[in-house]
Parts: structure tokens; C-alpha cells; sequence
């Protein structure tokens, strides 16, 4: 029989009953960690930072300005944003309402 890995958090989670946490871990894997992130219109969602996991931003509500490396982008709803491993990146809500975004990282960061 093959063994099956850790979870954390429960199988299925609603990240907008989460809306307005500034961050949360909701589901942790050996190999991976989901967490929500609500950011106030103009503000950082902290300080630039380099992970040792990949990390992927998927925008569900407001605008986001990523800077990824060299790399400049704007981020709204429906976006899908992949930071590499070892890249400094640094996340800025810069719409007119929060910043609400899933991000996943692999593996666990946090």
C-alpha cells in the first residue's frame, strides 16, 4: 500500500472567508503551502523578499504592481504571477480597493 503524505489545513478551504487577513496559511503539503494575502490600497505587502520556494500569486480582487527580479508588471484579477526561487521580488496593492490574492509556494515557505 502506498504511503500518503502530510497534510496541514483541511482538504477544501474557501480563501474569500479569509478576505481581509493580512496573511494566512490555509493548506500545507510536504511539498507545497497555500496561503491568502490581503493588502490595504497603496500599501507593500512587506518588504522585498527572496524565498527559497518557487512562489506563484493568482490576483482575486484589486491591482497589484510585482517587481520580480528586473521585472516590472501590473497585476489585476484573474492574474497569474510565477516568482522562481532565489528571485527578489516585492508585491504593492496600487488599485483603489484591497489587494486580495492566493499564493502558492513549493516548497513550503512559511
Amino acid at each position: 500500500m502506498k504511503k500518503t503524505g502530510m497534510r496541514r489545513g483541511p482538504l477544501v478551504v474557501r480563501p474569500a472567508d479569509h478576505r481581509g487577513d493580512f496573511f494566512r496559511v490555509l493548506q500545507e503539503t510536504e511539498r507545497s503551502q497555500t496561503a491568502v494575502m490581503t493588502v490595504a490600497p497603496g500599501q507593500d505587502a512587506g518588504p522585498e523578499e527572496t524565498h527559497a520556494a518557487d512562489q506563484i500569486l493568482y490576483v482575486i480582487d484589486g491591482q497589484a504592481e510585482v517587481r520580480a527580479g528586473k521585472e516590472l508588471a501590473t497585476a489585476g484579477p484573474g492574474t497569474l504571477v510565477t516568482i522562481p526561487a532565489g528571485t527578489p521580488h516585492h508585491v504593492r496593492s496600487t488599485g483603489a480597493v484591497p489587494l486580495f490574492f492566493l499564493t502558492v509556494y513549493a516548497p513550503p515557505e512559511y
